[in-house]
């Protein structure tokens, strides 16, 4: 296995990760109506107000990865997801879930999100960019599989709080030295052009 091919799996499983979170509400939604008893739409509108965030942060990540690069939004983006998971273990009222979850956490998981990662395929993957792609978007079903029903566990084990707290420790514990050490967002030419600039030099 070559470096480019770990750079595509450290990206892929970072989005497993960080899509994991978003699906992994419904879990919590449980656990948070019966501590607090709140109404489901309540609970359904933080969820809401996450998709909102994320959707409108994209333009904005596109313009931040064209500026510092995607990996180190991704790096920042790390840390921001999991300072922002273990500041959900002190939710106390909607007003805190919906400026922990339905923000702080959508922008965090914006980040890390399949805007950077789309941009870092693009340049590096550009010789097998539709595969690349595919396996990237990949991650984000695997995340589905595995992120939610770990959550399940840990909330029926140690409680919601601190189910929010661990996931915290595992997307920040992973995505940050993932991002530093095993990503990059250098820009590749693209081996498709190689043809038309050897036709070029030799006069075609």
């Amino acid at each position: 296995m070559n470096r480019r091919h770990v750079r595509l799996g450290a990206i892929a499983l970072t989005l497993g990760l960080s899509y994991g979170v978003w699906y992994s509400y419904s879990v919590f939604l449980v656990a948070l109506l019966h501590e607090f008893g709140w109404s489901r739409s309540v609970l359904a509108g933080a969820f809401a107000v996450f998709t909102l965030v994320h959707g409108a942060a994209n333009p904005v990540i596109g313009m931040l990865c064209d500026r510092i690069g995607p990996r180190r939004l991704v790096i920042l983006g790390g840390a921001a997801l999991g300072l922002a998971l273990c500041a959900n273990g002190y939710i106390d009222t909607p007003g805190h879930l919906y400026l922990g979850f339905g923000v702080a956490t959508a922008l965090g998981v914006a980040c890390c999100g399949w805007v950077p990662a789309v941009v870092m395929v693009q340049r590096q993957f550009m010789d097998r960019l539709g595969l690349s792609l595919g396996i990237i978007s990949s991650g984000i079903g695997l995340g589905m599989l595995f992120v939610v029903p770990l959550c399940q566990l840990l909330i029926e084990s140690l409680g919601w709080r601190a189910a929010w707290q661990v996931l915290g420790a595992i997307c920040a514990g992973w995505i940050v030295p993932a991002a530093w050490f095993l990503m990059s967002d250098e820009t590749l030419r693209p081996v498709v052009a190689q043809p038309a600039r050897a036709a070029k030099a030799h006069g075609g």
